[in-house]
């Protein structure tokens, strides 16, 4: 048998002649398949070596998209730093300077400082060539979420408080009763003093402020009315005012009353006139103050010093409906 150019022959015995090997069916599908499997394998060699050097088109874009994802992650990097340095500065003047203004504790770094739940949210990234960075944002983002609404939760609790102190500091009795523009002169302060009736030295619960006869008393605070009228304890015509938080002020001896019970009062307004009825040795008027049932001195709420033309304004805005303001009108002396 002999092999010319792959063709298989032998020496027929009988023609003494070369003739060709025919092959079998069988053996035809199996070269035919060595054939076949021979070419995949070496078109699938020559592939992944060109891919290798030779980037496709979509390749090439692949890698232009995720060179501009990078640069993009890294500039949400950089605003994310941002945010949570804005986000720290921010917790440092809440904790520091709103709340220590309002008294109001800290909020605890364990508090601020709250996770995400673990990892599970993120289990759909787990799946990607390179995770780290997207599951590194995202949880940034998560925390920084959480620090917002707490510090959303803490910034409504001191604006709660901020409107509560305000509410407080004007109703609070602050001011003299009488304006610095008008003559008056305090006559009896608070504490012990000589009767000037019976001459024996009494407790005196209140202060005394001379002047004549007519001179406008004022709302030391906001507050409303308790009551109106003649006090059968010697104050003569007297206005009770309850402000809240504990407060209360009398204005005794009063000459009118222009307020009635039930009445709600601005800091400044006119409530009466000064005169001297009842238990009275002249026109005054005795004014008094009380925290929660017991007398206090009067003086030590006057912290607010004002003059004359800033008592006016506070007085004539007490007067305006609620929301309406002219600085214009009142600022004319």
């Amino acid at each position: 048998m002999v092999n010319i150019f792959s063709r298989k022959y032998f020496l027929n015995p009988e023609t003494l002649r070369f003739e060709r090997v025919k092959l079998s069916l069988r053996q035809r599908l199996r070269y035919s398949l060595l054939f076949s499997l021979g070419l995949i394998v070496l078109a699938v060699v020559l592939r992944f070596g060109f891919e290798r050097y030779y980037p496709t088109p979509r390749q090439l874009i692949y890698e232009r998209n995720n060179t501009t994802l990078r640069s993009d992650y890294a500039t949400l990097n950089t605003q994310l730093l941002g945010v949570e340095s804005q986000l720290s500065e921010l917790r440092n003047r809440d904790d520091r300077f709103y709340r220590s203004i309002l008294s109001l504790k800290p909020v605890p770094a364990s508090i601020r400082e709250a996770g995400t739940g673990g990892s599970e949210p993120y289990g759909q990234f787990r799946n990607l060539r390179e995770p780290g960075m997207v599951l590194d944002v995202f949880q940034r983002i998560d925390k920084i979420s959480n620090r917002v609404q707490i510090q959303s939760s803490s910034l409504e609790d001191v604006y709660k408080e901020a409107v509560m102190n305000q509410h407080f500091v004007a109703c609070k009795p602050s001011i003299n009763p009488i304006s610095s523009a008008d003559q008056f002169w305090m006559t009896s302060s608070y504490g012990y003093r000589n009767d000037p009736f019976t001459h024996r030295r009494t407790p005196h619960y209140g202060i005394d402020l001379a002047g004549p006869y007519g001179l406008k008393i004022h709302a030391t605070g906001e507050g409303t009315v308790i009551s109106t009228g003649f006090s059968k304890y010697g104050y003569g015509k007297e206005v009770l005012i309850d402000h809240g938080y504990g407060y209360t002020s009398r204005y005794a001896h009063l000459k009118e009353i222009l307020v009635k019970p039930g009445q709600k009062l601005n800091r400044g307004e006119v409530l009466g006139t000064l005169g001297s009825t009842g238990r009275s040795t002249g026109p005054h008027l005795h004014y008094e103050v009380r925290k929660n049932g017991h007398t206090v001195n009067p003086m030590y709420f006057f912290f607010e010093n004002l003059s004359a033309r800033e008592y006016s304004l506070l007085a004539t805005r007490a007067t305006l409906p609620e929301g309406v303001y002219k600085p214009n009108a009142m600022s004319q002396k």
